[in-house]
């Protein structure tokens, strides 16, 4: 059995500068969510990196409904 955060076949590791860019915002804030561990990351030494399959289930949740 795999663990529960085992890439995924195929799964891009991103850097914070590439998930900037992906998400439109600056390289700041996603420093300032992953000090804050809002974000999913793994830390490979010094570095910072995030899975695109992780950066995909975490922005499903950010969705935010809207009342009826």
């Amino acid at each position: 059995m795999s663990a529960p955060h085992s890439p995924l076949p195929g799964d891009k590791v991103f850097t914070i500068p590439e998930v900037a860019d992906y998400l439109k915002i600056s390289k700041s804030k996603i420093y300032d969510l992953v000090s804050r561990k809002k974000i999913p990351h793994l830390k490979v030494g010094r570095n910072v990196r995030i899975r695109e399959s992780d950066l995909l289930k975490w922005l499903e949740l950010q969705i935010e409904k809207a009342p009826l």
